[in-house]
């Protein structure tokens, strides 16, 4: 019983041990490439009455060098939303197959931290098996020994 008692707590502080040890070992994780969207957007020239400010006090026979006749708007050309709705499309799968190769870059180093740590385990287990294969120091001969339950 004693022994059995011993063992789960000799294997819970090499666990703990080992937890604390890979606590500390905090690695820096990778910085995720991120990929900017930008939207153009049609300019538009703004639409300000030539001449000088009604607030201006002006030299009556000054010619202005502008010409007041009203500019025409340009027509602008419709967007087309297929085009950029093949853009967006193609830019979710691009961002799909990153997302894809992080988790599958994220469960690899999962799965060989855990190897690690049961290989560090069954490690602690043999050599705390090993340790109780030896033999100890025993009692005097004339000593008197309790008798252990079978």
């Amino acid at each position: 019983m004693r022994e059995t008692v011993a063992r789960c707590i000799v294997a819970m502080s090499a666990g703990l041990a080992l937890i604390a040890a890979q606590g500390c070992r905090r690695q820096a994780a990778a910085p995720v490439p991120v990929q900017q969207v930008v939207r153009s957007v049609p300019r538009m020239q703004p639409e300000f009455a030539m001449g000088p400010l009604p607030i201006e006090d002006i030299d009556q026979g000054a010619v202005p060098s502008a010409d007041r006749t009203p500019r025409q708007r340009q027509p602008v050309q419709p967007v087309q939303a297929q085009n950029t709705d093949a853009q967006a499309a193609a830019i979710e799968e691009v961002q799909r197959r990153q997302d894809a190769r992080l988790l599958q870059q994220q469960q690899a180093a999962s799965q060989r931290q855990q190897q690690e740590l049961d290989q560090e385990i069954e490690q602690n287990m043999r050599t705390q098996e090993e340790m109780e294969a030896e033999p100890r120091i025993q009692d005097t001969p004339g000593a008197s020994t309790p008798m252990q339950p079978q």
